[in-house]
């Protein structure tokens, strides 16, 4: 190994290790002061004494009973962040390395007589595959929320990462056209499921917030800190996995699936020796609400098929089921999240309008990458300092630097420079996903089931925004080369189509952000 991959492993090393220690500071009214409210609940009290509840430093005085609940909530972040960590790692190694290896299958065993060339066939397979991942995600999505709320987070979670491993040793054992596609598939739908997975522990941790911190937005900020340390972590595994994995996929495939197993079990192994289950500690405020939970958890096959058969309809849920606030900060989230499923649009626009090569455009992957992981890490200090609907509003304007800049310029130099300086548009999100799972809170709406229903909702823009995107560059491009006579009347309309006809994804891109601006400084 170069010694430029020891100092990549070495800095994810250090990078897992702050983040651990960063969660084991959460003390703060967040995490304790729902096991203070659980353990006076059992003795008849529902006031807190000033000695059992004092901050002094950003440290809580609690007694033993209540130091050992918060160390397992402690404990569960930590994990939740480290495994996130390793299977972000795992599945970006293996990100880039389908179509190489598909393609050189396909080479080996098509007749010369065949229509069109091995890549080809490679690339209408895995867009067939990633069609076809997210139509299943919409549909299971619902369905697993519920089975989240019904068995728990932690035997899904293992039983997700143990997915992952297998199939990842199934291309080590076998390597074929077949096994390879089957590890996709169930490296795209895992990944997503553990999405649902994550967030809901996340929300569950914060569930218990008292009225107090809620309404002073302590809450808020908090959760909002502990989601940007997720996201840089998660940063931090694409990037570094997708750079290792353009390194193994050069000593073939066996080599770079041997590694991403390695990571995926050591992500299993870490979920199922060190994290706890928390639907278990938010149910362990009475010994009624420990037999409610133990009593759920038989298998109730109506109710999974009711969910099953309900699946498209929960992709709306959001919009339409739960009020005009929720259906609002829903719209919020889907303008935000539009952007980042332009599919394939932006890579062609680099390579036709800016020249990019393959190896030029993985550096900008790279950059943004490291970008998400700075703005996450810093993200728990800025939102600190100016509060999370200021951060949120800050975050959107961000957004704008990098579309408007492809806009009105052809030098992919300055595009870079502006996305570089819009570092915090990635962190957008963070703001309307806190508020959608305080608000779920409060409306007593179970985790998982919001969760997978927020899941199903952003299926429906990973099959609906690629083909937008596409259309509107293809009509653009199509608009430009017709403007070509300059007859008076049609002047002024062959310059605005030669400007931005092929730019139109980008001006989309910055409606979007604009409109999003507006509905979040009247809403949040």
């Amino acid at each position: 190994m170069s010694v430029t991959m020891k100092h990549i492993f070495l800095l994810a090393s250090l990078l897992v290790l702050l983040m651990s220690t960063d969660a084991r500071k959460i003390r703060s009214s967040g995490l304790t002061s729902r096991h203070q409210h659980h353990h006076l609940h059992h003795s008849k009290s529902n006031a807190f004494p000033p000695d059992l509840y004092k901050l002094r430093g950003g440290e809580v005085d609690i007694d033993s009973t209540t130091t050992a609940a918060a160390t397992h909530y402690q404990r569960t972040i930590s994990t939740l962040h480290s495994t996130s960590f390793l299977i972000v790692l795992s599945t970006s190694i293996v990100a880039f390395t389908p179509l190489p290896s598909i393609t050189r299958h396909l080479a080996a065993s098509l007749s010369s007589a065949s229509t069109s060339s091995p890549q080809e066939q490679a690339v209408k397979i895995l867009s067939l595959i990633s069609a076809a991942s997210a139509a299943v995600e919409l549909f299971l999505s619902p369905l697993l929320g519920t089975l989240l709320d019904r068995f728990g987070r932690k035997r899904p979670s293992v039983l997700l990462h143990s997915l992952i491993t297998l199939t990842n040793l199934g291309v080590v054992m076998y390597p074929s056209v077949h096994t390879i596609c089957i590890s996709r598939i169930i490296n795209v739908l895992c990944s997503g499921f553990l999405i649902i997975t994550t967030q809901s522990i996340i929300g569950d941790l914060f569930s218990g917030n008292n009225q107090k911190d809620n309404n002073n937005g302590h809450g808020k900020d908090q959760m909002g800190a502990v989601l940007g340390r997720q996201a840089a972590l998660i940063s931090s595994g694409f990037l570094f996995g997708s750079l290792l994995g353009g390194r193994l996929t050069e000593y073939g495939e066996r080599i770079a699936y041997s590694v991403a197993a390695i990571f995926s079990a050591l992500a299993a192994l870490n979920a199922a020796f060190r994290m706890t289950d928390t639907l278990d500690l938010t149910s362990s405020s009475s010994s009624s609400s420990v037999a409610a939970a133990d009593e759920s958890k038989a298998l109730d096959w109506t109710s999974l098929k009711k969910a099953l058969l309900e699946a498209p309809l929960s992709s709306i849920q959001l919009l339409f089921h739960y009020g005009s606030h929720m259906r609002t900060l829903a719209l919020l989230l889907l303008l935000q999240s539009a952007p980042m499923y332009m599919g394939d649009v932006f890579q062609v626009f680099a390579k036709e309008e800016w020249g990019l090569k393959p190896t030029d455009f993985g550096k900008i992957v790279a950059l943004f990458g490291v970008l998400g992981i700075v703005s996450n890490t810093t993200l728990s200090l800025i939102v600190k300092q100016m509060g999370l609907r200021t951060f949120s509003l800050f975050a959107i304007v961000s957004s704008l630097f990098f579309p408007m800049t492809a806009i009105f310029t052809n030098n992919y130099r300055n595009v870079l420079i502006a996305g570089s300086i819009g570092l915090y548009s990635g962190a957008q999100k963070v703001g309307t996903t806190t508020a959608i799972t305080s608000l779920a809170n409060e409306r007593g709406i179970p985790q998982g089931q919001l969760q997978g229903e927020k899941a199903s909702m952003l299926a429906l823009l990973k099959i609906g925004c690629p083909v937008i995107y596409s259309a509107l560059y293809l009509k653009g491009k199509e608009w430009n080369m017709s403007m070509n006579d300059t007859e008076g009347n049609k002047l002024a309309l062959q310059m605005i189509m030669g400007k931005f006809g092929k730019k139109m994804p980008f001006v989309l891109n910055c409606i979007l952000g604009v409109i999003a601006f507006i509905v979040t400084w009247q809403n949040m």
